[in-house]
């Protein structure tokens, strides 16, 4: 019995890096939007993907106004937290294990930069702004 579940461990130790519950774009929560935003850029970035230069604009503003509100409920450690948890995972020079990741995430990184460029990504942008503007 144990010979049979050798084979299986190993394949789920081949299979990609577990995501932890990533915040959808299509939430209706600005917060949990503009954190799937964040993480998709960077996902982006780490995994070479062509990315507007519209997206990296809106996506940058979208992204000051949450790091604000982070900072104004929580102080710079929650921004700081807030930031760490956006990043792509450091997942060292394993290339293969890093394609891996990359090919998981591409179809949700060009979903997002068809999102931000058009204009869904623009009301995101005035709602992320105005949100902003109520907050000062």
């Amino acid at each position: 019995m144990r010979a049979g579940l050798l084979p299986l461990l190993l394949l789920l130790g081949c299979a990609a890096p577990p995501e932890a519950d990533a915040p959808g774009l299509d939430s209706p929560d600005p917060a949990t939007r503009s954190a799937a935003i964040g993480r998709l850029i960077r996902a982006g970035q780490a995994c070479d993907l062509a990315l507007s230069v519209t997206t990296l604009d809106r996506a940058a503003r979208i992204e000051a106004a949450a790091l604000e509100q982070r900072e104004r409920a929580g102080g710079v450690a929650a921004r700081d937290d807030y930031l760490r948890s956006l990043a792509a995972p450091d997942l060292g020079a394993a290339r293969q294990e890093h394609d891996r990741w990359c090919a998981g995430q591409r179809a949700e990184v060009e979903r997002m930069n068809a999102l931000l460029t058009g204009p869904a990504g623009a009301a995101l942008l005035q709602q992320a702004e105005v949100a902003r503007a109520v907050r000062r």
